[in-house]
């Protein structure tokens, strides 16, 4: 189990661990990243769909002492009365989104208020109109969106182009602005696919990518290289 993603925003210094191995193990592991970096550093944890409602309860109540920022997918995507009933348990905020597809899916969310934090993903939620459609249904509903990001360069340029279009939820004299989930893990796809250009990441930025289109070209040798005959 390890620490994959970064949270990239001004100001703020977040990790998001990647769990759903067992309650016991979640806990204990993430007791212990917290324990390692005091509470300066802002700690989200991806339970990966994992749970059903009564673990999922039983994580919120015992992970309350860790002061979690979110707590992401406890539950299946089909389970919306459980995040319901989850949502207002603890101090974490409670996320999910990245499974569901449309703004209808999102507007029937939204209305029963089961989430905090909704996180559509640009390649699997309908792309950048039904993206630009959701982003302003929760901004209608006061509520806060933070994209679901992961798999190739190609994704993330294209989710970096999304996100710098997005206004802070809620409107405030000092709001909070929109991250960016930033995958640490190394694989091919993400970016040598796109030459290793394009994307910087520094001083806890990311840069939006400037090319034309969304920004990266394809580095087709990567593709040839993995491709399967």
């Amino acid at each position: 189990m390890t620490a994959v993603m970064s949270y990239v925003q001004k100001g703020f210094k977040g990790m998001k661990l990647k769990v759903g191995f067992g309650v016991d193990n979640d806990l204990h592991y993430i007791r212990s990243v917290r324990s390692a970096l005091g509470h300066d550093v802002k700690l989200m944890a991806d339970f990966n769909c994992a749970y059903n409602q009564a673990n999922a309860r039983r994580l919120v109540y015992e992970l309350e002492e860790q002061k979690m920022e979110f707590l992401e997918e406890l539950l299946p995507p089909e389970d919306l009365e459980g995040y319901v009933a989850l949502r207002n348990l603890s101090s974490a905020q409670i996320a999910a989104g990245e499974n569901l597809f449309g703004k209808q899916n999102f507007k029937y969310w939204l209305e029963r208020r089961a989430l905090d934090i909704y996180q559509p993903d640009l390649c699997s939620s309908g792309g950048f109109t039904e993206c630009k459609k959701i982003a302003v249904l929760t901004q209608t509903y006061n509520t806060a969106l933070i994209p679901h990001v992961w798999g190739s360069g190609v994704g993330l340029a294209a989710s970096l182009q999304f996100i710098s279009t997005l206004v802070p939820t809620p409107l405030s004299h000092t709001p909070v602005e929109p991250m960016v989930e930033f995958d640490q893990s190394s694989h091919p796809f993400r970016l040598d696919l796109i030459g290793g250009k394009g994307i910087i990441f520094e001083n806890g930025y990311v840069k939006v990518p400037e090319g034309t289109g969304i920004g990266v070209d394809i580095d087709r040798k990567i593709l040839e290289k993995y491709k399967i005959n």
